[in-house]
């Protein structure tokens, strides 16, 4: 199976060098898909099995993600390599952790149209097969507590209210999705916000005829193995390393 990494001319001198370079790609990956907002949103990553986990700086964009940027920090948000600091808000995805062995990855954004179907208090339909991924593996959190900051914002209940869920819709807020991988979280998230659209776009035009559920399972058994995450991703990754040569000097740089 072709991997992201064969697109580079060196390879990672690490499983851990491996990971970051994943994890910078999933910024700009996000970005270039517009759910970068400002400096709002997070992508974390951590090794299979660690107590602790990667993440941007604070106060960075995803399109400013680079390796050198990346910080390690424990389950408490205490800092362990890295000269800066990270986002508070980080709590949301140390609980997740916590509470989840088989996930490495998490993505939070405040993906557009997600957002507004969550705020109509609309969830997910399975109108697309793409978004099948999802099918009995999303929930919906109704009760916006504000913003994450330091155990504010009720990180403990969303952890909660995804449970062993892929995703979760947060109403007035955004998206938080995980996965095993970088790769999967990421095209969890692609995939998320484009079937919102789709739904906007569907419920305006009439009314919603989701998949039958046989489909939509088989769907789901076929579209949610990990080859198709990853060569989604690799599809990803080539298409911002042609449009963002800095990006990849930045990336075959670190090794």
């Amino acid at each position: 199976m072709s991997t992201v990494i064969q697109l580079f001319a060196t390879e990672p001198a690490s499983d851990l060098q491996r990971m970051q370079r994943e994890l910078v790609l999933a910024h700009h990956i996000l970005d270039r898909e517009g759910q970068g907002l400002d400096i709002a949103g997070h992508i974390t990553a951590r090794m299979p099995g660690a107590e602790t986990f990667w993440s941007n700086r604070f106060r960075l964009g995803f399109d400013e993600a680079v390796p050198s940027e990346l910080h390690e920090a424990d389950m408490n948000l205490n800092v362990l390599q890295g000269n800066g600091e990270i986002s508070p808000a980080l709590d949301l995805h140390a609980a997740v952790y916590r509470r989840r062995p088989d996930v490495n990855a998490i993505v939070h954004t405040h993906a557009v149209n997600a957002l507004a179907l969550a705020s109509i208090g609309e969830p997910l339909a399975m109108i697309d097969q793409q978004a099948s991924i999802f099918f009995e593996d999303i929930t919906f959190f109704n009760e916006h507590k504000g913003v994450f900051l330091e155990g504010e914002g009720e990180t403990n209940m969303v952890a909660e209210a995804l449970g062993q869920n892929r995703a979760a819709l947060l109403k007035n807020h955004g998206i938080v999705v995980v996965g095993a991988s970088v790769q999967e979280a990421v095209i969890g998230a692609q995939v998320l916000e484009s079937a919102a659209r789709a739904q906007i776009k569907a419920m305006a035009a009439g009314t919603l005829d989701p998949l039958p559920v046989p489909a939509a399972r088989q769907s789901k058994k076929f579209l949610g193995q990990k080859d198709i995450f990853d060569w989604k991703f690799d599809y990803y990754a080539r298409r911002v390393l042609r449009e963002r040569p800095d990006l990849r000097e930045a990336l075959e740089s670190r090794g």
